[in-house]
């Protein structure tokens, strides 16, 4: 079945493309303005430092005042900072993180799939910066932010070991060292053209899927554009959502889109997990879960509102 679906993918985008050429023209400019504007200026410096930081082994160093904290949680030096990097970066730094970390073998691979599934979110600045503007006033923003984290401490919860540190690494059998030859440090140009390959990747998946999101919002009626634009693309089912949704449904909606990323940022998580021994499938199951829990927290105090207040006689 897959063999005979596989082709008839390209054939079908081939009929879009020649029925609506305007749609993925414009999809195709969304995508990589993005990419250009916003992704590459903001991710790049990060994603460049933390590869130096993990490969030149500068993590101990940098997280050494924040060890107790650290080992109360169970994590390593090592894992903290990977749960550090995706809970301040966004995806898919908290995935790169670990998947680069996993490839050293500096953490084990049950500590590599609690931090798969409990660093990946958006960052701060795009929650202040794009999501707050666009946000229904008459929803709390508190309440908001409470939506996107609150799930993930319940995930880690869940995934983590009771009352005991994660294996050691060696006991999970480490892959191969990332960024290395021949056991020696790499140099900076290795790391740094690692770093645009992987640039290059996102940037590409950013244009497909803002092309998918266009013809969504170009050919679907208007309640269904932003849900469906955010799944395939995160930053434009949410300006679709602004626009089309309001209250506490508005919320839930954008809250849902950004706990899970999109079908690009899945693909994104993707490309920097390879060969570190890690499933995309336990990354989807777990943001789905995400995604579902900051819907209902948001959904649910309009569901049930508190007792009415009677109103006050008339003197």
């Amino acid at each position: 079945m897959k063999r005979f679906l596989r082709p008839l993918g390209p054939v079908f985008a081939l009929v879009l493309l020649l029925a609506r050429p305007d749609l993925s023209f414009q999809g195709a400019l969304d995508g990589l303005l993005l990419w250009y504007r916003v992704v590459l200026p903001t991710l790049l410096p990060f994603l460049l430092c933390s590869s130096l930081l993990i490969s030149w082994g500068g993590v101990p160093y940098l997280l050494a005042p924040l060890r107790p904290l650290t080992s109360r949680l169970g994590l390593s030096a090592d894992g903290a900072y990977a749960l550090l990097a995706g809970l301040l970066c966004g995806y898919p730094m908290g995935a790169r993180t670990t998947a680069d970390l996993m490839r050293r073998g500096a953490i084990s691979g049950r500590e590599g799939r609690f931090l798969l599934a409990a660093c990946a979110c958006p960052s701060p600045m795009f929650l202040t910066g794009y999501i707050r503007p666009r946000l229904d006033p008459s929803v709390s923003f508190s309440l908001f932010l409470t939506a996107i984290y609150l799930p993930l401490i319940l995930i880690g919860l869940i995934l983590r070991p009771a009352g005991r540190r994660f294996a050691d690494p060696e006991s999970a059998g480490a892959g191969p060292l990332s960024f290395q030859t021949d056991g020696e440090t790499p140099p900076f140009d290795l790391v740094l053209m690692d770093c645009l390959e992987l640039m290059a990747r996102i940037g590409g998946y950013l244009m497909l899927y803002s092309v998918l999101a266009a013809y969504a919002a170009g050919l679907l009626p208007e309640l269904l554009r932003g849900p469906v634009c955010g799944l395939f693309e995160m930053t434009t089912g949410i300006r679709q959502i602004a626009e089309t949704w309001d209250g506490a449904p508005q919320a839930a909606l954008i809250a849902a889109c950004a706990a899970f990323g999109g079908l690009s940022g899945v693909s994104q998580t993707n490309a920097v997990i390879k060969n570190a021994g890690l499933s995309i499938r336990h990354y989807v199951f777990w943001k789905l879960i995400h995604a579902g829990l900051a819907l209902l927290i948001l959904i649910l105090p309009s569901c049930c509102p508190g007792p009415a207040v009677p109103p006050v006689p008339a003197l």
